[in-house]
Order: C-alpha cells, then sequence, then structure tokens
C-alpha cells in the first residue's frame, strides 16, 4: 500500500529495515533412519515415506498420485503439476516398485488425501522406532538433496533431479554438508599421497 501511495505521488518513499530472522536448523538423514522407521509403518506410509526420500518431490505432490499416474514396469510417476506450475516425472527404485506392486490399486496411490491426515501416524511410528520425528520435507527434500551433495554432484543436478526452480534454493536451504572441512582434507590428502606414489 506505502508503495502504491508513492507511485502515486502522493508520500515519500518509505523504507522499512526488515527484522532478522532466524532460519531452523533442518536435519537430513540417512537409510539407517529409513531402516530403523520402516517395520514401525504401514505399508502405504513407508511407500510414501521412501518415494518422498528417493525422489526429492514435495508430499503435496505424493497425495495426489494417482494409479493412472504410474508406470510399473517402467518404473516412472507422471507428476502433472508441481509446485513451480511444471509437468515432471520422478523414477522409482526397484525396492519401491514391488512395494507398489503388491498394494491395492485404489487412489490415491499412497491412501492419503490431505498431507495432514499423515503426521500424526508418522510421528507415532518413530516414537515406537526410537527416531526422531522430522516430519516429510526434512526426511525426504532435505535429505534427497543432501545426499546427493555428499555424493559430489553440482547444485545444477540437484535442482534438475529434484525440481527446484534454482540452484540459490538449494544451496541456501536444501544440502547440509557434513563436515566439510574434514572431508575436503581428506580428499587433498589423498590426492597428494597418489601423486608421491606415481613418482
Amino acid at each position: 500500500m506505502i508503495n502504491y501511495a508513492h507511485d502515486q505521488g502522493w508520500c515519500a518513499p518509505i523504507k522499512v529495515k526488515g527484522l532478522p530472522v532466524e532460519k531452523p536448523i533442518r536435519k537430513a538423514v540417512g537409510d539407517d533412519y529409513m531402516n530403523t522407521l520402516r517395520p514401525h509403518l504401514p505399508p502405504n506410509l513407508y511407500a510414501l515415506m521412501l518415494f518422498l526420500y528417493t525422489t526429492g518431490r514435495r508430499v503435496g505432490e505424493a497425495v495426489t498420485l494417482t494409479w493412472d499416474d504410474i508406470d510399473l514396469e517402467n518404473g516412472t510417476v507422471f507428476i502433472a503439476q508441481t509446485k513451480n506450475g511444471n509437468a515432471a516425472t520422478a523414477i522409482l527404485t526397484a525396492e519401491l516398485c514391488e512395494i507398489l506392486d503388491d498394494m491395492e490399486r485404489t487412489d490415491p496411490v499412497f491412501g492419503y488425501t490431505d498431507r495432514r491426515n499423515i503426521y500424526g501416524s508418522l510421528k507415532r511410528a518413530c516414537k515406537r522406532a526410537g527416531v526422531e520425528y522430522l516430519g516429510t520435507h526434512q526426511v525426504g527434500r532435505h535429505s534427497f538433496a543432501t545426499q546427493l551433495e555428499r555424493q559430489g554432484w553440482s547444485p545444477k543436478s540437484i535442482a534438475d533431479a529434484g525440481g527446484w526452480k534454482s540452484t540459490r534454493i538449494v544451496n541456501e536451504t536444501y544440502t547440509h554438508p557434513d563436515a566439510a572441512a574434514a572431508r575436503a582434507t581428506e580428499l587433498i590428502g589423498k590426492k597428494l599421497a597418489s601423486s608421491r606414489q606415481a613418482e
């Protein structure tokens, strides 16, 4: 409103200094987390969490999937509309294909029409498994990006794989470099040792 008034010549521009916002610390999980959680989840919820963990897709996209979107023979999922407004194709792991193949063919695929219906069951499962409850986003998109970063993927490749519009978002929000200084020293040390052996 203030900007509009200024554009109309009704007042001078007004600058308001933004308050500092503390970003929450987000965590990424690994295979151990998923393996520990699996026995405590119903098959449809484990399938949903595995889909998020291995594809980096959003939970809002997962709950809208129907069986018409799934191609188990080719291991793909068609997502008609993402948050960015574009269509996308996700690739399924062999394990997820097997789980989906054993599931009843009723829509929606994972059995949830609203993501809010997931969280209660997931919290209880985490408590039984003795693992920290991290919701769907950290187990999914955050962990997906972090795992790829640790495998040496570039931010551009990570953004393409997970459907992020910009590498800036990947860098600032979605990757969690693990002991970066130690990893860098180890890599350079190995290169140095290798070069000496070659002499």
